[in-house]
Parts: C-alpha cells; structure tokens; sequence
C-alpha cells in the first residue's frame, strides 16, 4: 500500500496530516502537567518560521537560478542537478523547512508530546517522497548524483 503513495501526495498535505497530529497529541497532553513544554522553548517558535521561510525562499531561488523544476511528483523532469547554496549542507532543505514549520506548531502548542508529529513527519517524507525521488535523480544523473549524496546528508 506504500508503494502507491509514493510522490502521490504533495509534501504540505503529509504537513497538514502531522499538523492535525500535532493537535490531536496536545489535546492528550493537556491531562498531563508534566507534558507542557518549558516557556523557553516555546520563544523559539517565531524564529523557526521565520529560518523555515528563509530555507524554503532559498531553496527556491537555488531552483530558479538552474531553470529546473520543484515539482515533488515530476523530479524525473529534473534538468540540473541543484548542489549550490543551502544544497551544500542538505539535499532537503525545502522539507527541512516544512519540518522547521511543524515544530514550530509543536511549540506554539506547548505540549511535549506532539513533538512525536515531527517524527511522524520525517518517516513519512522519507518513505514516501524522498527515497523515491532519490531513485529516480539517481537513474537520471547516475554518479553525479551518488557523489553529492556521499557528500552532502539527507536532512542536515
């Protein structure tokens, strides 16, 4: 059944799944105090959107600059190959910025035990639409692509 949702659903749908987890899991939290996350780390919050947006707009641009495509369901329309910018550090980092923006959530929640929608997320986002998009630039770019993956992690 996994397989055939595989590049199947856009990434911020897989988002707003987790974010909805998020709630659900906070609304559980609320019968246990020791749950809430600490003042401190709830601050962090606007400044995790504001670096989410800052990656996704990057992450953009980098697309722009080599006049290929974002699409996460077509990456065998793929022209170039993208390894500069934020692409140096992560071969992700437009869902690293949607992972950025559910913590944030997470926090804005305050509630210790939504932070699992986040781990919910990244298994999703790897299964469904990373490891296949991994298959595909590899079959299309071959040692180039295998290279930078040697070189630059998944995530961070």
């Amino acid at each position: 059944m996994l397989k055939r949702l595989e590049l199947l659903v856009p990434p911020p749908l897989w988002l707003l799944l987790c974010v909805a987890i998020a709630y659900g899991l906070a609304q559980l939290s609320t019968q246990w105090s020791w749950l809430i996350l600490p003042l401190g780390l709830v601050k962090l919050q606007w400044p995790l959107v504001f670096l989410a947006a800052f990656i996704a707009v990057t992450s953009l641009i980098g697309f722009a600059r080599k006049h290929t495509t974002i699409n996460p369901h077509h990456p065998e329309r793929s022209k170039h190959l993208v390894v500069e910018g934020l692409y140096r550090y992560s071969r992700n980092p437009m869902y690293l910025s949607l992972l950025l923006l559910l913590t944030a959530w997470c926090l804005h929640l305050q509630a210790g035990l939504s932070l699992l929608s986040c781990v919910v997320f990244v298994l999703l986002i790897n299964r469904l639409q990373i490891k296949p998009e991994e298959k595909l630039l590899t079959q299309q770019f071959d040692g180039q692509y295998l290279q930078y993956c040697r070189n630059v992690r998944r995530w961070l």
